[in-house]
């Protein structure tokens, strides 16, 4: 997101990247307000407030190296935070020392992966249904 009064569209949504928050001042935030995703909310809140969506999403799968990460936007463009526990009050617990901006062969990764997990998941269930529907 170079340039930052170049708008940009995400799921339709016209965002001007300038308005968001950028990396420092998200991390920052995070680490005075908790590190879990109750001080996420917050800034949801606060962007679909002002922008009309979350600009967060919670990609619930491993990495590899963690249970599982947000995708947020940033000024500078998307940042990864992992996390790797769920407290009962707080939701997740950030790792904020293993948060990452996201360049373009990350994200293919994540995208590849999604796919993978998400057809091995309909195919299951989908035999499931047939069981479930033969009997």
């Amino acid at each position: 997101m170079k340039g930052h009064a170049k708008v940009i569209s995400i799921n339709g949504i016209k965002i001007n990247p300038g308005k968001l928050l950028s990396k420092g001042e998200l991390l920052s935030f995070l680490r005075e307000n908790g590190e879990d995703d109750r001080a996420l909310s917050i800034i949801r809140d606060q962007q679909y407030e002002e922008i009309g969506n979350e600009l967060i999403w919670r990609y619930p799968i491993s990495d590899g190296n963690h249970l599982g990460t947000y995708i947020v936007a940033v000024k500078e463009g998307f940042i990864s935070l992992p996390y790797d526990a769920v407290d009962k009050y707080d939701g997740e617990l950030l790792e904020l020392n293993d948060s990452n901006m996201f360049d373009a062969d990350a994200m293919q990764i994540f995208i590849d992966d999604w796919r993978l997990w998400a057809d091995d998941l309909v195919g299951a269930m989908t035999d499931m249904l047939a069981i479930l529907r033969s009997r």
